[in-house]
């Protein structure tokens, strides 16, 4: 029986390289995680020996020739914005994802967001580090209550549908979808009691035409649309200013779908209320960044998917993906490369 090399090139423990073995006596898995001086993050065509036919990482080799038997990347991350001018976006090799595995850490982090803004955290945290108690009276710190409050997802994928499932069944939340395709099924890889795969919650479905809509009828919007040619800098200032005065906006997809010079503008100017940003254009924030210093918006350092669970959602994923390979099925959050997701 033939073998299939199977080349792993991230850091996955013996738990979990045991279950990528089980899934078939005909793959040969080799697993060379990336070590200090090893191989380069951006580029590990090096540690291609040419006789691959599957590969797991988070950047596949730029050098192709030197995987010349090379059919299917499958990715360690949800979004390919990664790969831009990348060879493998111009082959013929499959490229898959883990698009599905993040509902869970991102869509609760993302309610955690939501809750933060709505009760005035990043101003508290403020007064705490200052020692200060803040003054009675002034109602600075009230907040506002999410049931019955208007919740607009742009990009209903697994994380969004995860958070809306929250959002509707734990605060009665009105659900706002926006999808790029109007399909109200998740077409991707789905985790068991997770998220909306249906797409039955939502009490509203837009398309990106009807965007300022959305926006102005949203207390909330989360952003988790993928970052493509399409979605960069999606939110500037005419859909900023679409907002309600007493809005939030949260990010947790990619920092570039915000302009983030029209972003400060609106925080510091009014337009909207706050926002919750766990990714931005230029990671790290510069410390110039003015962001920084506003009291209403929280930061956090592209951390909302970082849980010691990502690893053994993505290789279960891996895992399934397998199967279906080796039995001629359809592949798991397959990218459309001409659409970049």
């Amino acid at each position: 029986m033939q073998q299939l090399k199977v080349l792993l090139a991230t850091n996955i423990n013996d738990t979990q390289l045991d279950r990528l073995r089980s899934v078939s006596s005909r793959l040969n898995i080799v697993s060379k995680p990336r070590e200090q001086g090893t191989w380069s993050r951006s580029d590990p065509s090096d540690i291609f020996e040419g006789d691959e036919e599957i590969f797991y990482g988070f950047m596949p080799p730029r050098n192709l020739s030197k995987a010349p038997h090379l059919r299917w990347v499958q990715l360690h991350s949800a979004g390919i914005d990664h790969l831009i001018n990348h060879p493998i976006l111009n082959s013929d090799i499959l490229l898959t994802t883990t698009s599905g595995i993040h509902g869970v850490p991102i869509g609760e982090f993302a309610i955690m967001m939501m809750l933060a803004l709505a009760r005035h955290v990043p101003r508290m945290s403020k007064f705490q580090y200052n020692v200060e108690w803040p003054p009675s009276g002034k109602g600075i710190l009230r907040g506002s209550e999410l049931r019955d409050k208007t919740f607009g997802v742009i990009g209903y994928g697994s994380i969004g549908r995860e958070a809306a499932r929250i959002a509707k069944q734990g605060f009665k939340m009105r659900i706002l979808a926006m999808t790029r395709t109007g399909k109200r099924e998740d077409g991707g890889y789905v985790e068991k009691n997770v998220g909306d795969p249906q797409g039955d919650l939502p009490d509203a479905w837009y398309g990106p035409q009807q965007l300022a809509e959305l926006l102005n009828q949203s207390d909330f919007v989360l952003i988790t649309t993928p970052l493509t040619s399409q979605t960069r800098n999606l939110i500037g200032e005419a859909e900023l200013r679409a907002m309600k005065p007493t809005g939030y906006i949260m990010n947790v997809a990619r920092g570039e779908v915000i302009d983030e010079n029209a972003l400060v503008r609106a925080l510091k100017e009014g337009w909207i209320a706050g926002a919750g940003l766990d990714v931005f254009a230029t990671e790290p924030l510069p410390a110039s960044s003015p962001l920084w210093k506003l009291e209403n918006v929280l930061i956090a350092p592209h951390v909302s998917g970082d849980t010691p669970n990502y690893n053994d959602r993505a290789i279960k994923l891996f895992a399934e993906n397998l199967k279906r390979y080796l039995n001629g099925e359809s592949l798991f959050n397959l990218v459309d490369k001409t659409v970049e997701y």
